[in-house]
């Protein structure tokens, strides 16, 4: 094989190998850059700990979910009730129960009592006060009790200075074995005030000296 040939022979591989070079370059370098995701990437789909931009929100949402129960607000023990309807402005006792399970009442009859074991007037529940409707020598505070009508105002003041409004929504006179207690004393979602005496209209037993009913007026927070 003469020069000319062999110098035309290495030329023509020189140009091949160049070529296969620049396929190769294109092929591997394009996979290779696919294959490494941009530092923007990582950071969004797998951010670090502590990274505070891509995690700021549900942090936030967590400490809502983590912290304290907002508790209701504190409502004063009550000590005086008043109905402008009936002209009752009279001090609030604290009761609790009788031996026999119920509802202990005041010891002054001119005064009224709250039942103490359930809900304060003002907070969520059905809070109870009791009065006498007579005496033995006559009318008692709740006397006027049964000529309450809805929409009427009754105003408890608090020992934390504090008057809380409600409004009679209902009048109603049980006998003494059908109270419907639930309705009277249970657990409910909204603030309500129940007035519970004798029924003056029912039968007087002088044996037991009690009437056969009790009227029970209900009222809601204003």
């Amino acid at each position: 094989m003469n020069h000319r040939r062999l110098f035309h022979l290495i030329g023509y591989l020189r140009t091949w190998i160049v070529r296969i070079a620049f396929v190769l370059t294109i092929l591997f370098g394009a996979s290779s850059q696919s294959a490494i995701p941009a530092e923007g990437i990582v950071a969004a789909a797998n951010p670090a700990p502590n990274t505070i931009t891509a995690t700021a929100p549900a942090r936030r949402f967590i400490r809502r979910l983590d912290g304290p129960v907002p508790a209701q607000a504190h409502v004063g023990q009550p000590i005086r009730l008043k109905i402008p309807a009936i002209n009752v402005d009279a001090a609030v006792e604290q009761v609790g129960q009788t031996p026999d399970g119920a509802m202990d009442v005041p010891k002054d009859f001119n005064d009224t009592a709250w039942y103490d074991l359930g809900a304060r007037p003002g907070e969520r529940g059905n809070a109870v006060i009791a009065g006498h409707v007579d005496s033995t020598t006559g009318k008692a505070v709740f006397w006027d009790l049964r000529k309450l009508v809805s929409g009427d105002q009754i105003i408890v003041v608090g020992d934390d200075g504090m008057e809380r409004q409600f409004i009679v929504t209902a009048s109603e006179s049980y006998a003494r074995a059908a109270v419907p207690l639930d309705r009277v004393f249970g657990p409910a979602t909204d603030m309500h005030l129940n007035l519970i005496t004798c029924d003056s209209n029912s039968a007087f037993d002088r044996t037991r000296g009690e009437y056969a009913a009790n009227l029970v007026v209900y009222a809601r927070a204003a």
